[in-house]
């Protein structure tokens, strides 16, 4: 069984029998110009965090790579931080505890088998995705990307994608990847969390829903949890 708790925009944690993780940590938010303010806030502070075992990155911007929160919980929970190599030297936490992944090496850590997947993400240096997988069970965090074929190639139980458009896929191009790799469960993330990544998650479901897919969206609310 894996259970995971969603914690708005694309930050996730997922608890495996023998292992707590956190994907895409985002609790503080910079003033930026093209954001300007926060929308939905994440329902939890770092300190409310424990156990985690292991922090995963799949690139480096800001809403991506709250370095603070993770500095934060990786000192105090012995963390492995898991991300590009370029990503894991912004951090200032002790080298041990800095995990560099390249999708030629795939991991196992805790073990939680991670293979980095290379997405498209135009503005970032490093894109990734995160394949999980751990007592039969596969999760997809897709990151930040636009539609691309490699969905084709990734099975997976779970899927976590975005929908807000603008700087990723949208509605429409996140039901094609659903479509593609036709997982159990679909989840969208990334959208409502900033004016310019406004989306629908009921229109995504809906989409599924009405389409002949046995995959079942669930569109979980900040702080939601759900089993599998």
């Amino acid at each position: 069984m894996v259970k995971l708790q969603y914690l708005a925009h694309s930050f996730f944690k997922v608890s495996f029998p023998n292992c707590n993780l956190l994907i895409d940590p985002f609790i503080n938010c910079p003033k930026r110009d093209n954001f300007n303010k926060r929308l939905i806030e994440c329902p939890v502070s770092s300190e409310k965090l424990k156990d985690i075992d292991l922090i995963l990155v799949t690139h480096e911007h800001f809403d991506h790579f709250d370095k603070r929160t993770i500095e934060d919980i990786a000192e105090r929970e012995n963390s492995i931080v898991v991300g590009h190599e370029q990503v894991l030297r912004e951090l200032k936490i002790k080298e041990r505890l800095k995990r560099p992944i390249d999708p030629r090496s795939p991991l196992n850590l805790c073990g939680v088998n991670i293979e980095p997947i290379p997405m498209h993400h135009p503005n970032s240096f490093y894109p990734l995705g995160y394949l999980l997988e751990a007592n039969g069970t596969k999760l997809f965090h897709a990151g930040d990307t636009d539609l691309v074929n490699v969905f084709s190639r990734i099975k997976a139980n779970i899927l976590m994608v975005p929908i807000g458009g603008t700087i990723t896929m949208d509605v429409v191009d996140a039901v094609r990847a659903v479509k593609t790799m036709e997982p159990d469960i679909a989840i969208p993330m990334h959208y409502n969390t900033f004016e310019i990544i406004k989306a629908s998650p009921r229109e995504f479901q809906e989409k599924i829903e009405k389409s002949i897919l046995k995959t079942k969206a669930r569109v979980l609310k900040p702080k939601q949890k759900m089993k599998y």
